[in-house]
Order: C-alpha cells, then structure tokens, then sequence
C-alpha cells in the first residue's frame, strides 16, 4: 500500500488533478492496475501481459454517467507502455472519459490502440491529456479506430501543452453513419527536436451524418509539425470540414498543413481551412508591455491558443 501510495504522489506530482483518485477511475502504471475505483453501469475489464496491458470498457445500454471516467495511464522510469483499449457504449447511454497521461524519464516509449463503437443514440465524450515532466524523453503512438452508429455523437480531444511533446504520432479513423456526428481535435505545442504528426480520416457514410477535423499545433523552435486530413463525403447531404492552423516560431521549424476533401455524393459537402503562420506581433507586445518578457508573453499566447 505504501508504495501504490508513493506512485500515486510521484503520478499526480506531474500537474495531473486530484479528481483521478475519486470513482470512477482507473489508474494504470506500465503494465499494471495500481488503483480502481468501481461505479455502477460500468464495466472495466483488464488483462495483463508482461509486454502490454488489455481494457475493455462497457456502459450499458440506456446508463447516463453523472461524472467523468477518470483513466489514468502513467509510466514514470524508462520503458514502454503498450495497451490496447475497446470501448463499447451502450445504446442511449452517455458517458464522459478523461484520460491523464503522465510521463517521466528517458527511453520512454507509449503505444495506444483503440478500438471503440458508440450505439445508436449514445454519446461519448473523450479527452486525452498529458503531463510530461521537462527534459522527458518519449516516443507516444496513438491512435484510435471507431464507429458512430446512428443518432450518436462521438467526440475527442488530445492536447499536449507542457513542457516537450516528445515524438508524438496521433491518428484517428472514424466512421459516421446516419444522422451521427463526430468532433475531432488535436491540440499540440512542440520545442526542442518534438517531431509531431497527426492524421484524421473520417467516412461521413451516413445520410445526415456531420464531422468536424481540428488541429491546432505550434512549433515553436527546432520542431517539425504535420497534419494530414482526409474527410469522405458519402452518404446524402452528409456534411464534414476540416480546420488546422499551425503556428511557427523561432529557427529550424518545419510545419506542413494537408487537407484532402472528397465527395462522390451530388448532396454532400466537405470544406476546408488551413492557415500557417506566425503569433500575432500586436498580442505579443501588449504582453511585453504588461511586464512579461518575450518568452513568458509567448508562453500565455501558447497556452491560451491552446485551452
């Protein structure tokens, strides 16, 4: 106990919010279920390898969860962390997921595999947020596959704003089918030698179906940025956009903003924006001249494009 107890401090030391430790959550370092907290309508099925760790979690049909799923997935040291996560949302159920991603030390490696279904008129809400100790050295893979059935909503947020990101690929592939909708948005600042790359692919396969793409990635110095997204418009009057905007500052950046729209469905229409480009010089020195030097000015511009 004593020692679950020193690595829930050493966890929670990183900025991560007290509310992990309150039900229902799971908290998760390396390959291992150090703490687990219970609540009714959830079902949070586990099984440990010595290479990777399995998930399965289950809402049933109908069930509302008043308060966020806490899921925290830590690895503090040197090492991988591999998992392999299912989510099953029942139908006409609605659920909140917060996933903290703590990390801290060297030779880090994180590898997610998601795989989710959101039921007919269910609604899933998901974010990813991490916390990495400055100076951590990580390579983080993560990417998530899923259906939203009909009449169900599905929506996601993956951010990273402290410290270095680290070599982050992030990828989402969603199917939406009728009258469904999903949100996807991927909020990453990177310094230092982070390498970013993010890919969304979304299939509006149902008639009425909406979705939304959104990136926001800062490369600020030394970095190299990219998002690449697809959005398919192929049921009737199915509508989807995709909007990223890249923010570049200092030497040795590289940043590169690629949308793909298609459409084969005469009623169905997918836009697009894309914008890359410097923090605004005029934001920047209101900062400065409040008593913030140029670095801390950029810092609360990061922060707050990326909140």
């Amino acid at each position: 106990m004593e020692r679950v107890d020193k690595l829930l401090n050493n966890i929670l030391s990183l900025g991560l919010p007290k509310d992990i430790l309150k039900n229902p959550s799971i908290v998760i370092e390396g390959h291992k279920v150090i703490r687990e907290v219970p609540y009714p309508g959830i079902s949070i099925e586990k099984r440990a390898h010595e290479d990777r760790i399995e998930v399965k979690i289950s809402v049933l049909p109908g069930v509302v969860i008043e308060k966020p799923v806490h899921m925290c997935l830590s690895k503090l040291g040197t090492g991988d962390q591999l998992i392999d996560i299912t989510v099953d949302i029942g139908e006409g159920a609605k659920v909140k997921m917060i996933s903290h991603c703590a990390f801290k030390g060297k030779n880090l490696k994180h590898i997610s595999r998601t795989k989710f279904r959101v039921r007919k008129g269910a609604s899933l809400e998901v974010s990813e947020i991490h916390y990495h100790e400055k100076d951590t050295d990580i390579v983080i893979d993560a990417r998530s596959e899923g259906v939203v059935e009909e009449r169900a909503s599905y929506k996601s947020l993956f951010k990273i704003d402290s410290n270095n990101a680290g070599k982050v690929r992030v990828e989402y592939v969603v199917d939406i089918l009728d009258h469904a909708t999903a949100d996807v948005e991927t909020k990453i600042a990177g310094r230092d030698g982070d390498e970013i790359y993010v890919k969304d692919i979304m299939y509006l396969k149902g008639k009425y179906s909406r979705a939304i793409a959104k990136s926001r990635l800062m490369a600020l110095g030394n970095t190299k940025a990219e998002f690449y997204g697809e959005t398919y418009g192929l049921g009737d009057y199915s509508r989807g956009h995709i909007d990223c905007s890249e923010i570049v500052r200092g030497d040795d950046v590289t940043v590169k903003a690629i949308p793909i729209v298609v459409v084969d469905n005469e009623t169905a229409k997918v836009t697009h924006e894309a914008a890359v480009g410097s923090i605004d010089k005029k934001q920047l020195e209101t900062l400065m001249a409040r008593g913030l030097d140029e670095d801390e000015a950029v810092d609360v511009i990061v922060k707050g494009m990326l909140r």
